[in-house]
């Protein structure tokens, strides 16, 4: 019978430690069931709307876009900022250098240095005018619009004070600002200024747009598909245009009388041609066919490692629309969703059940052999049960491997050895 030694027993004996530490930290990595919470850098997803070009679908699409945007799971990029990279950098560009000028002239502002303020912020202004239709809200534009007043108002130009008020509650009449950290005359002509705004004549005027079923912005409100009508209060009017496959468009102008018909002409975007491509080819996702060489070659137009595709079809008694979550970056398609929908008037709650069953987790059938991945690899009990059985498996491969080689026993007289002799 072999003994071990008491050199390969404190090998052991130093081994057991690790290989509870190692078992320890497979327990504890192994899933426990809670979710946690949701990163700031949670994935970027845009949307791919293969739908035919009419309002209704143009609807749905906007409606889908929207409920993507107030996911907590992923973060939504419209596809128009990938289909013109090149062609609005300029845009882009001033959008940036105004929210720069903004905060030093608001730094200026409250260190009471008010005409250096007033440059700053007249140019910050100008930034974001010159490419409104690139933000994601106008509420940045109306308060450096009101900053600027202020600023004005404090430097002695009452006059300019007054229209860059009345400018800021003419872009958005909802948004009323605070401005009690100021001196009282501050809030007073601004109250005066929004009140006067608030007072005026609404006008009722069209936009067109060539192509048509064009999203339309009017004072950062939606108001549809081109071409649509437009009820709005009488002055300067912020125009914002955009169109899958078309550069965004920001129009200022002036209407201060019903009637008027304004036509806008968008221009193609520089990848248009690719978008109109791949999208032909990303129809086939909804049969289950889709090449994943195809979903690559999305991943390199938008940019983002996730996408939905969405294919609505029918009238508007009723509408079949279909949903389809991509993982670009990992060339899977991860779920799909359809439903039927009556669309006589929008269903913003419809949509929204739409989109979250979409960003579910989808249960595969036990009797199918699913053909993508639909959750991650480290939610998996098997997964954490090949990790233990590596970690066991290592720790005692490491155990037998520093083991001592056995040392021959030392028979003498009286230590109980048998020694045979022949």
């Amino acid at each position: 019978m072999h003994r071990a030694t008491p050199s390969t027993k404190r090998t052991r004996t130093q081994l057991l430690p690790a290989l509870a530490t190692m078992v320890g930290l497979a327990v504890l990595l192994a899933p426990t069931g809670v979710t946690p919470a949701l990163a700031e850098d949670a994935p970027l997803v845009t949307l791919f709307d293969l739908s035919r070009d009419d309002a209704a679908t143009g609807e749905i699409a906007f409606d889908v876009a929207r409920a993507l945007r107030r996911s907590k799971q992923m973060r939504y990029r419209d596809i128009d900022e990938s289909l013109n990279v090149g062609g609005e950098d300029l845009q882009l560009s001033a959008v940036k250098s105004g929210s720069g000028l903004m905060k030093t002239g608001t730094d200026k502002l409250k260190a009471g240095n008010y005409e250096d303020a007033t440059d700053d912020l007249d140019n910050a202004v100008s930034s974001y005018l010159s490419a409104f239709s690139h933000m994601p809200d106008t509420d940045p534009l109306a308060r450096a619009m009101s900053l600027l007043g202020v600023a004005q108002l404090l430097a002695g130009d009452t006059k300019s004070a007054t229209a860059s008020f009345s400018r800021s509650t003419q872009l958005d009449p909802k948004y009323e600002q605070d401005f009690t950290e100021y001196p009282p005359k501050v809030q007073q002509l601004y109250d005066a200024a929004r009140k006067a705004v608030l007072a005026r004549a609404k006008v009722d005027y069209e936009i067109r747009t060539d192509p048509p079923n064009a999203r339309v912005y009017v004072n950062g409100r939606f108001m549809g598909l081109s071409p649509t009508y437009v009820s709005s209060l009488e002055g300067e009017q912020f125009i914002s245009i955009a169109k899958n496959g078309y550069a965004r468009k920001a129009k200022l102008t002036r209407v201060d009388q019903p009637g008027v018909v304004l036509e806008e002409e968008l221009e193609a975007a520089r990848r248009k041609p690719a978008f109109e491509n791949i999208s032909t080819r990303l129809m086939e996702i909804f049969d289950g066919a889709v090449e994943p060489n195809d979903l690559t070659e999305a991943q390199g137009l938008v940019a983002t490692p996730y996408a939905v595709a969405l294919r609505a079809s029918g009238s508007r008694e009723k509408m079949k629309i279909e949903l389809a979550l991509a993982n670009l970056a990992g060339r899977q398609v991860v779920n799909r969703v359809t439903r039927e929908i009556g669309w006589m008037r929008r269903d913003k709650e419809a949509i929204d059940a739409l989109v979250a069953d979409l960003l579910k987790t989808p249960d595969v059938p036990v009797d199918q052999v699913p053909q993508v991945q639909t959750r991650s690899v480290f939610k998996t009990w098997w997964f954490w049960t090949v990790i233990g059985g590596v970690a066991v498996g290592t720790t005692a491969a490491i155990l037998l491997a520093s083991e001592s080689d056995p040392v021959p026993p030392t028979y003498a007289p009286g230590t109980g050895g048998l020694k045979i002799q022949f």
